[in-house]
């Protein structure tokens, strides 16, 4: 499954370089950078949910985000330990399936993945339309929903 793994990678590539050659960051976004006070805005438990691939923009914390394009495309060399766990992961999906959800934050509807890089990267790849996460809402300061109406009535909507 190695050779899945270098097609991934390839693609990271890609994405990686015409991002740099665009200007923009060539790495995935972390919540952390966004929203740098996300530790003590109040949090929301949402539990066990479905949640679409193409709403995953990112990792939660920095400590991942050199190893992916921001398309959540591997980068690490095919000889690295991290390409054998992303290959066995693969393999894993097409036999059986992920056995376990990710953990993701949510915050102003996008999602940034705590616990489950891999198999986010994988699901990309396999084009999966969702993938089950353990997802904690982050609640945006007032001022942010101010900029975010929108955002703010999905919020009343949900908690009615």
């Amino acid at each position: 499954m190695i050779d899945e793994y270098i097609k991934a990678m390839k693609a990271g590539e890609k994405e990686y370089k015409a991002r740099l050659a665009a200007g923009e960051y060539p790495y995935l976004s972390a919540l952390d950078d966004i929203c740098p006070d996300n530790d003590v805005l109040p949090q929301r438990n949402l539990g066990l949910q479905e949640v679409p691939i193409e709403l995953i923009a990112g990792t939660k914390t920095r400590a991942r985000q050199n190893a992916f394009a921001p398309g959540f495309m591997p980068l690490l060399d095919p000889d690295s330990e991290f390409a054998a766990k992303w290959s066995n992961l693969f393999q894993a999906q097409l036999s059986e399936g992920f056995n376990s959800p990710i953990k993701v934050y949510e915050y102003l509807h996008r999602f940034y993945v705590q616990e489950g890089n891999k198999r986010v990267s994988v699901s990309r790849f396999l084009e999966m339309p969702s993938i089950m996460g353990d997802v904690i809402r982050i609640l945006p300061a007032p001022e942010v929903l101010e900029e975010n109406p929108v955002y703010a009535e999905f919020l009343d909507f949900y908690e009615a």
